[in-house]
């Protein structure tokens, strides 16, 4: 498990790389799609697609009930309990170092969640040592009417930006330099944190800041976070100057105000504001430019295209990759140990089994003979105790499509649990495991569940019984 969720993170990283190069020549091309902050969200959710499960196309992964039924009667006999393997369980050493790795990756993950905590306590201390404010004293009528029920306005004396913080309570910080200003550009200034208000812009950016902080190891979804936050304020912008069409002189010289007061300021984190610390001059002068030369606005349908063609194109990717891996059925099987004298054949009957019909077939090999997979497949088990113990050690490999193939009786294992093994590759060693009279291999193969006649499947040598079984 941890195996595979570390190499999904790093398919997620290595994804996330083509997404953004894609979405730089999209925002290139339509640069409309710069001021819609749902396309990132968009973007967000295609970057974490590789951690959806791809579809088994052709498999199933289950252990067929009749090589169980013994197992349960051992169970109400004996009270053993039958230990089967995860179908994907790595071995104790390897699982312990991917465990290790997984854990390293949280232990920072954790650690970027105390820094982002850290850095909303810096902002809640800067908020509890301003100054409240009546919201009467700078809000016009029409503002007042759109605030909230749970809104405090407080100043600061600190050289910042204006910002609103919070979750439920919002709150509005403006600096002391506002009175300063003139009448028209505080209303502005305050316009545009109302917008961020009514979009909800504050619960946005923390719910995006704890995702990257929980997806350090993601560098480019900082960037991602980064083109979202100027995505906001250019939404902003315009959304402000839609409401105040002959401000857009006004509103730039309110912007360069505030830039020249607060340049030599650190600005808070976790909030949306006028200005942002990590924003650089590049950004401000495509804003400026933005207020007197917009991009034509986006129609709904334009708006949606987009994101929807580049998750059609994912989840087509996303099939495309399983369709890959993807095997027809099984044709031509191997013999597990070669032309070796067939021993017992199917459907034979014998006391030593309560003259129950033979579910398959034994090969008379000699005892340390290699046994190889009959088909490519993945290994359900190899073990002693996960079927009954006449089996002894067993190897059960799925091939898909509903075919399976079991090798009793076995002296070593060459393979383990959730192993991959490809046609004629070793799977282990023939022995006497088990209920037997001898060394040989018991081999069985079922289709859906349902044992089959080996000799339909595989081209058997000549039959020479024994009393091996």
């Amino acid at each position: 498990m941890a195996q595979q969720l570390l190499l999904s993170l790093l398919l997620c990283s290595l994804w996330t790389l083509l997404l953004w190069q894609v979405s730089r020549l999209l925002l290139k091309k339509f640069s409309a799609l710069q001021q819609w902050p749902p396309y990132f969200w968009c973007l967000l959710g295609l970057c974490f697609l590789p951690l959806l499960p791809l579809p088994e196309l052709g498999q199933q992964w289950t252990i067929p009930s009749v090589l169980l039924q013994d197992t349960l009667h051992a169970i109400q006999a004996e009270s053993a309990q039958p230990l089967h393997p995860g179908l994907l369980q790595p071995t104790a050493n390897s699982q312990f170092i991917w465990w290790l790795l997984l854990g390293g990756l949280g232990t920072v993950s954790l650690w970027q969640l105390y820094r982002l905590v850290r850095q909303w306590q810096q902002l809640q201390r800067l908020i509890r040592q301003s100054k409240p404010l009546a919201a009467a004293s700078l809000f016009s009528p029409e503002q007042l009417a759109a605030l909230p029920a749970r809104f405090e306005l407080r100043q600061t004396q600190t050289s910042i930006s204006p910002f609103i913080a919070g979750w439920r309570h919002m709150v509005l910080v403006v600096p002391a330099y506002m009175w300063q200003l003139t009448a028209e550009q505080r209303r502005l200034l305050l316009q545009h944190e109302l917008t961020h208000l009514q979009r909800r812009d504050p619960q946005q950016l923390l719910l995006l800041r704890l995702l990257v902080a929980l997806c350090w190891f993601n560098p480019l979804l900082r960037q991602l976070e980064q083109a979202f936050i100027q995505s906001v304020e250019l939404a902003v912008d315009r959304a402000v100057l839609a409401n105040e069409p002959g401000s857009a002189l006004l509103y730039g010289q309110t912007l360069l105000n505030s830039l020249k007061r607060c340049q030599h300021q650190a600005q808070p984190k976790l909030n949306a504001a006028f200005m942002h610390a990590n924003s650089g001059h590049s950004f401000y002068q495509q804003r400026l430019q933005q207020l007197f030369h917009p991009a034509p606005a986006l129609s709904s349908w334009q708006r949606w295209r987009i994101p929807l063609l580049l998750g059609f194109a994912a989840l087509l990717l996303n099939i495309g990759y399983a369709q890959l891996n993807y095997s027809a059925p099984p044709t031509q099987w191997l013999l597990p140990v070669g032309q070796v004298p067939i021993t017992s054949a199917y459907a034979t009957q014998h006391p030593l089994r309560q003259n129950r019909p033979h579910q398959g077939v034994d090969f008379g090999a000699a005892r340390g003979s290699d046994i190889q997979a009959a088909q490519r497949g993945k290994v359900l088990i190899a073990d002693a105790t996960s079927l009954h113990s006449r089996y002894g050690k067993v190897v059960l490999i799925d091939h898909g499509h509903g075919y399976q193939t079991l090798y009793a009786h076995l002296d070593a294992f060459y393979v383990t649990a959730g192993q991959s093994v490809a046609a004629g590759e070793p799977i282990g060693t023939v022995g006497a495991s088990g209920q037997v009279t001898g060394p040989h291999l018991h081999f069985e193969l079922l289709l859906d569940g349902q044992h089959q006649d080996p000799a339909l499947y595989l081209a058997l040598p000549k039959r020479s019984y024994s009393q091996a079984n």
